[in-house]
């Protein structure tokens, strides 16, 4: 008899016995198994947004864009271009480092 527990569904109003889910209308009644849903998906969404990147520069997708080209001169200066990019981009994280270790 200590584990009989009776729940009352909030959606229909139909009370059961050791159940879960309402048998009538399909609910979840358990208010335990309702908090873990609810903290499996914050866990998810907050997964998600943690794990989203920046958006890339228009200058990078346009470059990332003409090294798919059709014409092949087009294609090459856009690969050494963009090959250009990268070692600027480089160069300036690695002076950004040195200059906020000297900083700090």
């Amino acid at each position: 008899m200590a584990n009989t527990i009776y729940r009352k569904c909030s959606n229909c109003g139909e009370i059961s016995l050791n159940k879960d889910y309402c048998p009538v209308c399909g609910t979840l009644i358990n208010n335990t198994l309702k908090r873990e849903l609810e903290r499996k998906e914050r866990a998810v969404q907050k997964q998600m947004i943690s794990s989203t990147t920046k958006p890339k520069s228009a200058f990078t997708l346009f470059l990332e864009n003409a090294k798919n080209h059709d014409n092949i001169i087009i294609r090459y200066l856009a690969r050494f271009f963009y090959t250009t990019w990268i070692i600027v981009l480089a160069i300036g994280g690695f002076l950004a480092l040195v200059f906020g270790y000297i900083a700090a």
